[in-house]
Formats: C-alpha cells, sequence, structure tokens
C-alpha cells in the first residue's frame, strides 16, 4: 500500500488521546473485536462480553467472551464508515475482527432468519479499490474455519456462498441479482468485502457472518426486519461468535 496519506489512523488516535487528556493505556482494546451495525446487536454483544462502555466512546464497550478480553464496536452502516472503524480499532490494539450483520437473500431457498457465513465477494462499493482493491475479495480462512466449527459445534445451520457488497440499496437491479446468484452469490450487504480489504491490506484477521433480514430471491422484496425467525437467527449466530473468541469452537 502506499504510505503517503496525508491522515492515518494513528494520527486521529493521538488527536483523540490529546483532546481527551488520556494516556495510550487508557485507550488501548484487545486483540479481538466485533463490529456490529445496530444498537441492539451492541447491547448484546455488551451483554454477552459482560462488557462496559469504555469512557471515550458509548458505541464501545471492553469485556470478556469466556476468559478472552475483548470488544464490541458499533459502526454505522455502509462501506466507508465501516472501514473507518475497523482501522481506529486496530489502531488501538484489536488484530482479529468477527463482522456480524444483517443481509438480504438472493436465492429463494435462503429464508428470513437463516446464517450466512460467506466464502467471498463481488465488491459494488467504493472503498476496497482504496486499500488494494482485491480481485475478489475474502475472509481470513482460519476465522472463517473457526466460525463454520462453532456453527456446527451448536447445530447451528449456515449457508456458505458469496455476497454482494454494493453501497446504494435502492439501486440493486433484478437483473444482476440474479445473473449474481447464477454465479453462486446468494447475500447481498454492505460492507464485507470493504472490511476484507482493510483487513488484508492491514495485516489483520477478518471474517464476517450475516443473518437474512430480508428476501429478495423470489418474485418481490419480502422485509423480515422485525420477524421472530430474524431474532431468533441473531441470538443463535451471536453464541457462535462468543464461542469462537472463547475457544469454545476448538
Amino acid at each position: 500500500m502506499n504510505r503517503d496519506f496525508v491522515v492515518t489512523p494513528a494520527h486521529f488516535v493521538r488527536y483523540l488521546r490529546k483532546d481527551l487528556k488520556l494516556r495510550p493505556a487508557d485507550m488501548r482494546l484487545p486483540a479481538w473485536g466485533v463490529i456490529v451495525f445496530g444498537s441492539e446487536d451492541f447491547r448484546t454483544f455488551r451483554r454477552a462480553f459482560q462488557g462496559k462502555a469504555v469512557p471515550w466512546n458509548r458505541w464501545v464497550a471492553m469485556g470478556r467472551a469466556g476468559k478472552t478480553p475483548a470488544v464490541v464496536s458499533r459502526s454505522q452502516i455502509g462501506a466507508p464508515a465501516a472501514a473507518i472503524t475497523m482501522d481506529e480499532m486496530a489502531a488501538l490494539g484489536v488484530r482479529n475482527f468477527l463482522v456480524f450483520g444483517a443481509c438480504g437473500s438472493l436465492v429463494a431457498d435462503l429464508r428470513i432468519g437463516e446464517v450466512v457465513v460467506p466464502q467471498f465477494a463481488v465488491s459494488e462499493e467504493g472503498t476496497s479499490r482504496l486499500y488494494g482493491n482485491p480481485k475478489t475479495p475474502r475472509p481470513n480462512p482460519e476465522l472463517r474455519r473457526r466460525l463454520i466449527a462453532a456453527c456446527n459445534q451448536d447445530s447451528l445451520r449456515y449457508r456458505e456462498g458469496g455476497t454482494w457488497t454494493l453501497d446504494a440499496p435502492y439501486r440493486e437491479s433484478r437483473a444482476r441479482a440474479i445473473a449474481l446468484a447464477r454465479r453462486g452469490i446468494v447475500a447481498v450487504e454492505m460492507e464485507a468485502s470493504a472490511l476484507w480489504a482493510v483487513a488484508r491490506a492491514r495485516g489483520l484477521r477478518a471474517a464476517s457472518v450475516f443473518v437474512v433480514s430480508d428476501e429478495l430471491g423470489g418474485d418481490g422484496w419480502n422485509p423480515g426486519f422485525r420477524d421472530p425467525r430474524f431474532r431468533a437467527g441473531k441470538r443463535k449466530a451471536t453464541r457462535a461468535l462468543v464461542n469462537v473468541i472463547a475457544g469454545r469452537d476448538r
């Protein structure tokens, strides 16, 4: 990566420490982190970690998964915001990222509440190209393997396949969705390819888990954001992520 950048995550961290009059140790984060995209999911992981919000950001909470120190951070949705979150968490010490979010399904047999552990991405967002622009963005294979092991251990059904990452949810054309589904793309969301690109460029490890919130693989759009199946799927997937960090997947 080109290193001739005016502002880096380390610059921002130093600015924040100075502005808040904090020592480096006051902002140090553990090696394991979870990124979520909603306040409800943030609270769920904070409880799972028995965590407490840090004094400098109410959307960052530190605790433990089993005996392993862990942190959860809520990002705004979209690739640019998620990349900023990962960059700043990494500058504060996080090396292993599990990303937890919702997705739309592109195939008819992937239903609301089901879990997706993606293998690769088709990137149609604008952030990845600034982090090396990998031809086929992929998650860290070891973290993905451990996520699958945790799902299997919990008898949690999951779907593998690709994900379509794009910036504009209101520009998902039916023709494009059908074409991608024929290539093994099962899900659509807004962050995965960018986060995997950031991790690859920064020497970090990252993998993602989605829960299907809405269906686009049928005749129209079927939203399920308040569907009990969506909430149940999120609870089960949360447990799998926590078990990976705690080392209970081995």
